[in-house]
């Protein structure tokens, strides 16, 4: 194992000492080469070029001579330089894996060396000082040195041109728009270059000649600074020359693009045309437009505006871009004034002074009628009374011409008729002998073929004497003169008590409104006697009596007179005072119920009526049901008490109660059921014989009634409490009642009539008077009440034609 260790040891030693032999060789040789300037033989050189801050490659031949041969070290000097700047050392290495370095003081990591074919040497980011002679030195493993000589170029490009204009301002950062027809000066400053650079101008792609200049200066720390200036003037800026570019381009070296600086030319054009659509369209007065002017050519976009017989309108515009042009739409309504004016379209570039231009069109418009009515010039509005003659001019503007007029009073037509004193000429309207009927509201309407219109409205006050306001005129022209006749008079009913106080109110219309008024009274047919005037008081048109009648003399009719500036009332408001007070109850009332029992009929006979008109209520429960007539049909789903009662405008009468064991007992009539019974043979008939003996007992009682109808019914005493136990006894028939027929039978209710009554009211029991009236019961604010504006005819009303038959006992119906 010694043995072993020395031998390695020994070629360890060998090796080092071998190595340590060519470093020194080497080092020799490289010395040897530095100092070596003249050579045996010329070297070759090549010229390279290259851009400062760009990158170059400086060529060296490393193939060797020998097939077998290889590349042991590549160096390179500069120019009489003796050390080495780059080396590439492939010596005890394979190809492609040699050592490579780079001297930090010169090149540093900015060059490196590529080996395979072509070798070249490629330096990044030249600057100024790369330039100059280098020498590529190649030593092969076998062959002799070689060595190739490179002359590098390194060129300065020039700076960014820059753009001033006359004011010696940036164009790279000013925007400038120039008038259209201006001329544009600008001037083109290049600094360094090297070699020099030569300044060129292009429009577009078209070449400017523009003379150049060089001027020289030092710079702070002693540098020359050198500067190439190039004026250029393009004279009469056309429309040609908008958004074209103008470019100055300085080059000194086809290796890179020459730095270039654009300027895009602005221009300010003026509009070139202006145009309004649909001119020739006839316009309404009063119908909404909408106008479409547009305008192109102008840089910027025209501004466009809209005149009206020179005021512009600035409401309702709508100012937008369309493909390049300026549009913009009017909305408005012509007027009648607009007949005849211009409507212009002015366009204007907001930029140049005096360049706008417009179009007009002559505005033909139509329009409705406008109408004026007024009264004629010779009248006082304030001084016309019945009789006098009124006339009225109706004005009219329109275009087209109107071609029909039509007059109107209230809304209602008038039409040409001299009996009734209305003549129609032209444009004016005469109403001859006027009478109160006459005031009003008076208007003309035109027509054209835009339409119609109504004139403003004429009030036509008439004074006249007094009337009572609720005269109807049932006869006769509204414009004739005859007075109206009494029978348009109306009477007025009021019913009261003795020692009851009524409120009469007497309104009237008149003109002047200032009004005095006196009361008379006229009792059986006697001359009439004047009412104190302490008994009534006036307001207005209106005055109110309060009349409280103390005995029967007392009861007639009551004459309201009115009196004003024009004259008298030539016919008196009356009023009638009768004796009233409340009904009396309901008579005879019966029920009847379905089969199913859930629905009862009530049906009874009415009383007196109190001398009032009355009508019937019915109280279930909280449930008030109103008839006119005494008849109901209820659903009753559970034991109820039923309250019935007679209502006049002086209240109520005593109620009828019917208790739900009074209801029980009562006959059932054909109605909804749930199912059916078959009848026997013998019970139909048991019916049968049962109708015909029914028959014949109606038709005794029918000719008993016509019989007992032709003399007159005695008196009897007023009814006491009703209920279902007073109509037990024939004894107790109420006397008080002229209306009522007694009878000795009872028929189906449901075919009951009663006679038919006219002629005067029958006296008042004396037991009417005092008698409260339930008004919590069954008054209803919805019942007529007496007022001086209410009409009652003296002849009482008929209700329902049935015939009154009573019994003694309250017997079952079947209906």
């Amino acid at each position: 194992m010694l043995w072993i260790l020395i031998a390695v040891t020994c070629i360890e030693l060998s090796t080092i000492a071998n190595a340590q032999s060519r470093k020194t060789s080497a080092t020799s040789s490289m010395r040897e080469d530095a100092n070596n300037t003249e050579p045996d033989h010329p070297i070759p050189m090549e010229s390279i070029q290259g851009v400062a801050g760009q990158r170059a490659t400086l060529p060296c031949n490393i193939q060797p001579r020998e097939p077998n041969d290889a590349v042991s070290m590549v160096l390179w000097f500069k120019e009489d330089s003796g050390e080495p700047l780059y080396s590439y050392d492939a010596r005890n290495r394979q190809f492609g894996k040699a050592k490579l370095w780079s001297a930090s003081h010169f090149w540093g990591d900015r060059a490196t060396f590529k080996a395979s074919q072509p070798a070249q040497l490629t330096i990044r980011d030249l600057r100024e000082t790369d330039q100059g002679v280098y020498r590529c030195r190649v030593d092969f493993r076998n062959s002799p040195t070689r060595n190739l000589k490179v002359n590098f170029t390194v060129i300065v490009p020039p700076a960014k041109p820059i753009i001033y204009d006359a004011k010696r301002r940036d164009m790279s950062k000013l925007f400038e728009a120039y008038p259209e027809g201006a001329d544009l000066f600008l001037v083109c400053e290049v600094h360094g270059g090297k070699p020099r650079p030569r300044v060129t101008w292009l429009l577009e792609s078209q070449t400017i000649d523009a003379p150049s200049e060089i001027r020289e200066s030092q710079g702070p720390g002693g540098e020359a600074n050198v500067v190439t200036i190039s004026n250029v003037t393009l004279k009469g800026l056309t429309r040609s020359h908008y958004h074209a570019k103008l470019l100055c381009k300085a080059n000194n070296t086809h290796l890179a693009p020459p730095p270039t600086t654009a300027v895009v030319i602005e221009l300010h054009m003026k509009p070139l045309k202006v145009e309004i659509t649909g001119r020739d369209k006839i316009l309404s007065a009063g119908k909404k437009y909408e106008t479409r002017c547009q305008s192109t050519g102008s840089k910027p976009p025209a501004v466009l505006t809209w005149w009206k017989a020179s005021k512009q309108l600035k409401r309702t515009i709508r100012n937008f871009q369309e493909d390049g042009t300026s549009v913009s739409v009017l909305q408005w309504t012509p007027s009648i004034e607009d007949e005849g004016k211009f409507l212009v379209c002015r366009a204007t570039n907001p930029k140049l002074q005096d360049t706008g231009i417009e179009e007009r069109w002559k505005l033909k418009v139509h329009f409705v009628p406008v109408v004026t009515l007024k009264m004629g010039t010779s009248l006082n509005p304030k001084n016309i009374k019945e009789g006098d003659d009124v006339y009225f001019e109706c004005n009219v503007r329109a275009n087209p011409r109107a071609y029909r007029l039509t007059w109107f009073h209230e809304e209602e037509e008038l039409h040409y008729n001299v009996t009734a004193g209305i003549v129609l000429s032209d444009h004016s309207l005469v109403l001859q002998s006027i009478t109160r009927e006459s005031a009003g509201r008076y208007s003309c309407t035109a027509v054209n073929v835009e339409g119609r219109a109504t004139s403003n409205v004429v009030d036509l006050e008439v004074m006249f004497a007094p009337v009572c306001k609720h005269v109807l005129n049932s006869a006769g022209w509204r414009y004739q003169n005859a007075t109206p006749p009494p029978l348009n008079v109306p009477e007025e009913v009021h019913g009261a008590l003795k020692h009851e106080t009524i409120g009469l109110v007497c309104e009237v219309e008149a003109n002047p409104a200032t009004v005095t008024f006196h009361w008379t009274f006229n009792s059986s047919g006697d001359l009439a006697g004047d009412i104190p005037p302490a008994r009534y008081s006036n307001e207005g048109t209106s005055s109110r009596l309060n009349y409280t009648p103390s005995s029967d003399q007392d009861y007639g009719t009551l004459a309201c007179w009115a009196s004003n500036a024009v004259g008298p009332s030539k016919q008196p408001c009356l009023y009638q005072v009768i004796a009233a007070g409340r009904p009396y109850p309901l008579q005879n009332c019966t029920a009847g119920y379905n089969q199913t029992g859930s629905w009862i009929r009530i049906s009874c006979v009415e009383g007196y009526d109190g001398g009032l008109p009355q009508k019937f209520v019915a109280i279930v429960d909280k449930q008030r049901l109103e008839s006119s007539n005494p008849y109901w049909e209820l659903e009753l789903r559970k034991p109820a008490t039923v309250a019935l009662y007679a209502v006049n405008v002086k209240g109520s009468s005593d109620p009828v109660i019917m208790e739900g064991e009074a209801l029980k007992g009562v006959a059932k009539f054909t109605g909804e059921s749930g199912s059916s019974v078959d009848m026997s043979p013998i019970l139909i008939g048991l019916g049968g014989t049962a109708t015909g003996l029914g028959l014949i007992v109606t038709g005794v009682l029918m000719a008993l009634w016509r019989k007992h109808a032709a003399t007159p019914a005695k008196a009897k005493s007023p009814p006491q409490q009703p209920s279902i136990a007073t109509f037990a006894g024939k004894g107790e028939e109420e006397d008080g009642n002229p209306d009522l027929i007694p009878t000795t039978a009872l028929t189906n209710h449901l075919t009951d009539r009663k006679l038919l009554h006219y002629g005067s009211l029958p006296r008042r029991p004396r037991q009417l008077e005092g008698r409260e009236m339930a008004h919590n019961v069954v008054e209803d604010s919805d019942y007529p009440r007496a007022s001086p504006n209410t009409f009652y005819s003296l002849q009482r009303p008929h209700r329902y034609s049935e015939t009154v038959i009573r019994s003694s006992v309250i017997q079952e119906s079947c209906i």
